[in-house]
């Protein structure tokens, strides 16, 4: 089979995803061991001279209020640089965003939001434009009324109505020309008025397009946001409508935020990730999927994020196929279909029943001996030939190496992924007898442990694919230089892929029979410690020896907190 058929994206997910049987098991562990440590994954409170009690009091409030998810691997996120966050924390962070910005400049909650919107909620930067830039330049960025040179900083100030009220207490609208009660009409905070039913069918038609986030006035040339007050006074007919309006500025934190960003797992779990910062991070979410922050992909450190979409398009696409064609076939030259050579002499038949020379490709007459065809000599286009065909055949041999290693540890991902389950379900079970599911954790630990170490193992292979000996980074060592990395690379490789199988047959055989052997947990504990430092030490040579020596093109990755 051609390994341009194995899905691998399908198998890392498979590999990171969690059952609810997992779910389960995990729980009583997770809680017991919370008990007994007094962290439970709560995010602890910093910058602080009180008393540790009322930081730790402070924090887990704190994170009650913000919706963050204890539990699973979500809780104690915070120092791996991320946080899974669920529905409702949503709300509550985009409130407080808001707020923050309403405080610190004076404005209303609705000017603050409509300038984060406008700044994709990035609050420093719209902080340092309103200090640098002044607020009219940054109001009239983000559609809002420029205020008047009196006005206090961060007020809106309403130009004067378009469309006055008559003697008679009516106003033209001036879109259907119709003249209508005042108490019909609604004013933007332009103070372009029109009628309620104008209002309301220019909004619906902005918000059923997906405009949303942006509603601007009817005027000719206003360009001023419609604020929520105008919006809910006179959607509050059209539930529906209204509730899509609200929904769409929600969205648009977690969309257009680059702190923020859904969980790809599908059908969604429902979480979403915030990061402290640094977009460079493969957070695993509350639901069990890990992906890369920055692409959403799958997770793929130490490759980056480039290399990665490359290695997906090598391995689940045909550019394999073409390659292994272009090594063992050559095209006829008369209907150019691929045909493979099965021993014999040099003359070849495809077909179509075209003869043709195999040594150049020429078409040739039927006559010949196992020496020579009659009426030809191949000439020098025979050695181009046979240069390419080396170096298509060269090439393949080179990925097959780095794909089957690849393959193998990806197999050995979902392998180990289907133990673990099993196990966690008898660490579960054997609370009945007597034994604490917290009793085990250094196993369950070491099987974390493992599970990352597989999967650096694992993508380390793309990478070295890509680093060594391809074209992407051939600018940047010369071959002396490219070989001492190389072999500096792989003795790295080497030893944690031993330490790895080493854990790998203590872990089986600690699962096999739930030994509490103290000679066995040591064992394993300083087995999962060892491939601890050994990530570290892989990823210091790979950021500090490698990636901080090129100069091609930006490389930067999620390293791995173990």
């Amino acid at each position: 089979m051609s390994p341009g058929s194995v899905r691998m994206r399908d198998a890392d997910e498979d590999s990171l995803a969690v059952s609810e049987e997992e779910e389960e098991a995990m729980s009583g562990s997770q809680e017991e061991a919370e008990d007994e440590d007094g962290s439970g994954g709560s995010y602890a409170a910093t910058g602080s001279d009180s008393d540790p009690a009322t930081n730790s009091e402070d924090a887990t409030s704190e994170e009650a209020d913000l919706g963050v998810l204890e539990g699973g691997e979500a809780g104690g996120s915070r120092a791996l640089g991320y946080r899974v966050i669920d529905s409702e924390s949503l709300k509550r962070l985009q409130r407080d965003a808001i707020n923050d910005v309403a405080a610190i400049w004076g404005c209303t909650p609705a000017i603050a939001k409509t300038l984060l919107m406008c700044y994709m909620w990035d609050k420093e930067r719209l902080l340092n434009d309103l200090g640098d830039k002044g607020q009219d330049a940054v109001f009239r960025a983000a559609g809002l009324v420029v205020s008047d040179g009196g006005a206090e900083a961060g007020s809106s100030q309403p130009a004067p109505a378009e469309a006055a009220p008559s003697s008679s207490g009516t106003i033209t609208c001036g879109v259907c020309m119709c003249e209508t009660p005042a108490a019909q009409c609604s004013t933007n905070s332009c103070g372009h008025a029109f009628c309620d039913d104008c209002w309301q069918g220019h909004l619906s038609v902005q918000i059923g397009e997906g405009k949303a986030r942006h509603v601007v006035c009817m005027s000719f040339k206003c360009g001023v946001v419609c604020d929520e007050t105008l919006v809910s006074k006179v959607m509050k007919g059209d539930p529906t409508l209204l509730e899509k309006y609200s929904q769409s500025h929600l969205q648009s934190y977690l969309e257009d935020n680059a702190r923020v960003a859904f969980c790809p797992s599908v059908p969604w779990c429902g979480h979403a990730i915030e990061v402290d910062g640094d977009p460079y991070v493969e957070p695993e979410c509350a639901c069990g999927l890990a992906f890369c922050f920055k692409c959403a992909g799958a997770p793929h450190s130490p490759c980056t994020c480039k290399m990665w979409d490359m290695w997906e398009e090598k391995v689940n696409g045909d550019s394999e196929t073409r390659n292994w064609l272009a090594a063992n076939t050559k095209p006829c030259p008369k209907c150019t279909k691929p045909v493979e050579k099965n021993g014999g002499c040099n003359l070849v038949v495809c077909k179509c029943g075209q003869p043709f020379c195999w040594l150049c490709g020429q078409g040739t007459g039927m006559q010949h001996t196992w020496t020579s065809i009659a009426n030809h000599s191949c000439g020098r286009f025979k050695d181009e030939l046979d240069a390419r065909m080396s170096e298509a055949a060269r090439n393949h041999k080179r990925y097959m190496f780095y794909f089957e290693r690849f393959k193998n540890h990806a197999d050995s991902i979902r392998k180990e992924k289907a133990n673990r389950a099993k196990l966690l379900a008898r660490i579960a079970a054997s609370e009945h007898d007597g034994v604490e599911a917290r009793d085990y954790g250094w196993l369950v630990g070491a099987l974390d442990q493992l599970r990352t170490a597989r999967r650096v193992l694992c993508n380390s292979y793309a990478f070295a694919y890509f680093f060594f000996g391809g074209a992407m980074f051939a600018d940047d060592f010369t071959e002396e230089q490219n070989e001492v990395n190389r072999n500096l690379f792989e003795d790295n490789q080497e030893m944690l892929a031993q330490e790895v199988e080493r854990l790998s047959g203590l872990a089986d055989r600690a699962g096999e029979t739930l030994s509490l052997d103290s000679e066995l947990r040591y064992a394993v504990i300083n087995s999962s410690t060892n491939i601890a430092t050994r990530i570290t030490n892989f990823f210091r040579l790979i950021e500090e020896d490698l990636y901080a020596r090129v100069t091609s093109l930006s490389a930067q990755i999620a390293v791995p907190r173990a």
